[in-house]
């Protein structure tokens, strides 16, 4: 995880809601099935050279349980929760990516809008 997220110049939406990396999963993708999300990773073949049970470029797991420990006081992965509304919004971003957009706008907290039509058609959302 790049801890260095400061600077004069934002980051786009999408270089944390839709980066694997950014998130503290490390390399990979996020997959779908049903209502739930999972994380495959791109580098699960370093366990086997190095002998870990564990990946070396995360820092928490899909569950929001952290992988490594830090010594500076605070700092902490995303949990579970956080992940997950992570998530949600890079879901909308592909057609929703102002944040002058009506979905962006009525975005309260922890609570996603209504999925709009495209998100339906994509993941099938009953």
């Amino acid at each position: 995880m790049d801890p260095h997220t400061t600077s004069k110049t934002p980051r786009k939406c999408r270089d944390c809601h839709t980066n694997t990396k950014s998130m503290g999963l490390g390399y990979g993708a996020i997959s779908f099935s049903g209502k739930d999300w999972d994380f495959i990773p791109a580098t699960s073949i370093a366990l086997k050279i190095f002998g870990q049970d564990k990946r070396l470029d995360a820092f928490v797991n899909k569950d929001g349980k952290p992988l490594v420990h830090t010594s500076r006081s605070g700092l902490r992965p995303f949990n579970k929760a956080e992940l997950n509304r992570i998530i949600q919004v890079g879901l909308c971003l592909p057609c929703h990516n102002k944040m002058t957009d009506p979905v962006m706008k009525n975005w309260k907290g922890a609570n996603p809008p209504v999925p709009c039509q495209n998100f339906i058609d994509i993941f099938k959302v009953p």
